[in-house]
């Protein structure tokens, strides 16, 4: 059964939830989970793919898919749990996107609706929120130049070497400055600032392992130096690198102090 599809069997939660621990596993979960990220940010690994769940991105997890998830910056999310009468085709996804006050107040209306006991109404808030995850997921994959989104799968595997961008374009036959109009229009991003992006949450994901000194963790990520690296790490995050490191140290030290 496709997304659009979806015959829903039964809402079993609707949650905001700030996640607490460091790192944890989801298996063999029993529900499909909708949702969105309000702040914060949490990489998600499902094996056959991997991505960051940020402020302000709408998520689907297919039930079927397991899932390892390491918190980069404590935040807070809003789902919906829910089982249905067949399984679901698409895969998990993660989309950013610019405004999200029409999801959340259609997740507020449905979770109202359930703890209201108004099991109709909560199934009619869902459907036409599942409608609106479907016009962005068809929006953001269906209309995809192959040869952009191929480039973006190479920049995510090689963002940390000198010449990922140049190769990335060769590859596509376009000049840089049409590659550049093309990506920046379907990813909300130029080249350089998506590589930039990936080389800081890289960067964060390290830090979070307190096993790789800031030296080590500036050359991992491709940056020319230790300097360049701790500039634009506060830059695109407010905190320095060893800040960021202390800050989530102590978070998983309360943790396990209380």
């Amino acid at each position: 059964m496709l997304f659009e599809n979806i015959r829903v069997k039964k809402i079993n939660a609707i949650i905001h939830y700030r996640a607490t621990m460091k790192k944890w596993t989801a298996k063999n979960r029993a529900d499909h989970i909708l949702g969105i990220i309000l702040d914060g940010s949490t990489f998600h690994d499902f094996g056959y793919k991997q991505f960051v769940l940020s402020r302000n991105c709408i998520y689907f997890f297919n039930q079927r898919d397991n899932y390892e998830a390491i918190k980069q910056e404590s935040g807070l999310s809003f789902s919906i749990h829910f089982t249905t009468y067949e399984d679901i085709d698409t895969d998990s996804f993660c989309i950013p996107i610019s405004n999200p006050n029409e999801i959340v107040t259609l997740l507020n209306k449905t979770k109202q609706a359930k703890e209201s006991n108004n099991e109709l109404s909560a199934l009619s808030f869902l459907y036409m929120t599942l409608d609106k995850y479907k016009n962005i997921y068809d929006k953001a994959y269906s209309r995809i130049d192959p040869r952009i989104s191929n480039a973006k799968t190479y920049i995510d595997q090689n963002f940390n070497k000198p010449d990922c961008l140049e190769n990335a374009v060769n590859a596509t036959n376009l000049t840089a400055r049409r590659f550049g109009e093309i990506f920046r229009n379907t990813y909300e991003k130029t080249p350089n600032k998506y590589i930039v992006k990936c080389k800081i949450e890289r960067a964060k994901e390290l830090l979070l392992t307190h096993n790789f000194s800031i030296n080590d963790i500036a050359e991992i990520c491709g940056f020319s130096d230790v300097y360049y690296f701790s500039k634009t790490f506060k830059k695109e995050t407010g905190i320095s690198p060893s800040r960021f490191s202390a800050s989530e140290k102590n978070q998983v030290k309360n943790i396990v102090t209380n």
